[in-house]
């Protein structure tokens, strides 16, 4: 196997992990806003929950693929 396929390769299992990074993210703040909105906390603090923690996981992605990357 030449090595630009696995160079390939890899960059797509790198790709599709921050993906998958960015969808927990977006599970867990679905997840906090329901909690929150059960709890009684007001319904713009559960809403906003959704896009900060669903952020902060695009964020990370994006370090994983930039930090990684120039190695």
């Amino acid at each position: 196997m030449k090595l630009k396929n696995l160079r390939d390769a890899f960059m797509f299992m790198k790709v599709l992990s921050a993906g998958l990074v960015v969808a927990g993210y977006a599970f867990l703040g679905v997840w906090v806003s329901n909690w929150l909105s059960q709890n009684g906390w007001p319904l713009l603090i559960s809403l906003g929950a959704i896009p900060v923690i669903a952020g902060f996981g695009m964020w990370q992605a994006w370090l994983f693929l930039t930090k990684n990357g120039k190695k």
